[in-house]
């Protein structure tokens, strides 16, 4: 309800598919999140952006009217995506089962926090609490240091793509057996196989993987840059030799990249002023100039402003209502006869109510009773 399958909607609404967001009256939770939008009164950033290539159908599934339309609606479609948890499409009556009785070709997906059956499976789910429990919070930090949480949703973005994944597969599978199936994912499970080597390392070797650890952070005189230790036999004496500094990785305590790595607080001060007194374009431009894997550390404006961004044509122009054109993350994926873009841009609660139904078939007449009997809330 928050990102995860909003998310898989739409990523299949970028690859063509005509979707629908069913939402509540009241809106999609996402519309409410923003708290600056709701300041002055705009759309939420969130919704916009996972908001585009849906038409937007508002139905209160409390009310026996609009029930009865979604049913209509799954009797013709292909798939349906839900974000509940365990039990509730059920109680709904809008179960696998009773769905799939009506329409045996129906693609049932379903993401959920921890599963949809088990001991945590009625635990709420959120992309936070999914990197604590799997581990996700823990990765790479010594024992005294605390847990820390990732800002961008990572799980929830890879659950997302995990739950698309699933359905393509299933619509392809539907071409040889006829019937559709129901395709789900977690939360929790997705954090977990985000860190498939770490648990390999432990499970196979009983050692944890550390690769924080790899890397080092120095200030430079107008920002931030970022080396990393890993694939060179000698990186701390590259970068001696690119800083014009003595080579300290002739000392037995730094003669191997392995103990360059368990002994970073040496190799930060050797090199720390050097750096301070170069701009971050300076220092990458050093460091690569002897092969050394390195990056000016941006911020968010500083990367979406990047020539590199604009050339892989990943941020797209996207109708905001109130704010006009902005440019927004798109899909990551090229597809180079078909290439995904915006064909809907972010609507309103319900915005393509009457749309939508006239194209499943229904009435003026019966649009117009079921808005009566306040099935669109």
């Amino acid at each position: 309800m928050v990102m995860q399958v909003p998310l898989a909607g739409q990523v299949l609404g970028d690859l063509g598919a005509d979707v629908i967001k069913v939402e509540r009256p009241q809106g999609d939770i996402t519309r409410g999140l923003d708290f600056e939008a709701t300041r002055v009164g705009g759309m939420s950033s969130y919704y916009a952006a996972m908001g585009r290539n849906k038409r937007t159908l508002a139905l209160d599934l409390k009310n026996p009217v609009a029930k009865e339309i979604l049913l209509q609606l799954v009797d013709q479609a292909d798939v349906l995506m839900h974000n509940f948890r365990p039990g509730v499409m059920e109680r709904l009556g809008l179960g696998f089962a009773e769905l799939s009785a009506r329409n045996p070709r129906l693609i049932y997906a379903a993401g959920f926090g921890f599963g949809e059956s088990g001991p945590l499976a009625s635990r709420p789910g959120q992309d936070m609490l999914a990197q604590a429990f799997s581990g996700l919070a823990r990765g790479g930090l010594e024992e005294h240091q605390p847990p820390h949480l990732t800002n961008s949703p990572i799980v929830d973005y890879g659950a997302a793509m995990s739950l698309v994944q699933g359905v393509l597969a299933a619509l392809i599978e539907r071409q040889t057996s006829g019937l559709g199936q129901v395709v789900s994912t977690c939360l929790y499970d997705v954090a977990l196989a985000m860190q498939l080597c770490e648990i390999a390392s432990e499970s196979i070797y009983g050692t944890k993987t550390n690769w924080i650890n790899q890397s080092i952070f120095f200030k430079t005189n107008d920002g931030w840059v970022s080396v990393v230790m890993l694939f060179r036999d000698n990186p701390l004496g590259l970068m001696c030799q690119a800083l014009s500094l003595p080579d300290i990785s002739t000392r037995p305590e730094l003669s191997t990249r392995e103990r360059q790595v368990a002994n970073l607080s040496i190799v930060q001060e050797h090199c720390a002023q050097a750096i301070a007194s170069l701009t971050s374009g300076e220092v990458v431009q050093r460091l690569s100039d002897v092969d050394l894997l390195c990056t000016p550390v941006n911020e968010i404006a500083d990367a979406v402003s990047q020539a590199q961004t604009a050339h892989n044509g990943i941020m797209w122009q996207v109708n905001v209502p109130g704010r006009g054109t902005v440019p927004l993350a798109g899909l990551p994926v090229r597809l180079s006869r078909t290439p995904p873009g915006v064909r809907i841009h972010p609507a309103p609660i319900g915005a393509a109510t009457d749309e939508v139904l006239s194209s499943f078939g229904f009435t003026a007449v019966a649009i117009a009773e079921a808005r009566d009997k306040k099935a669109f809330g």
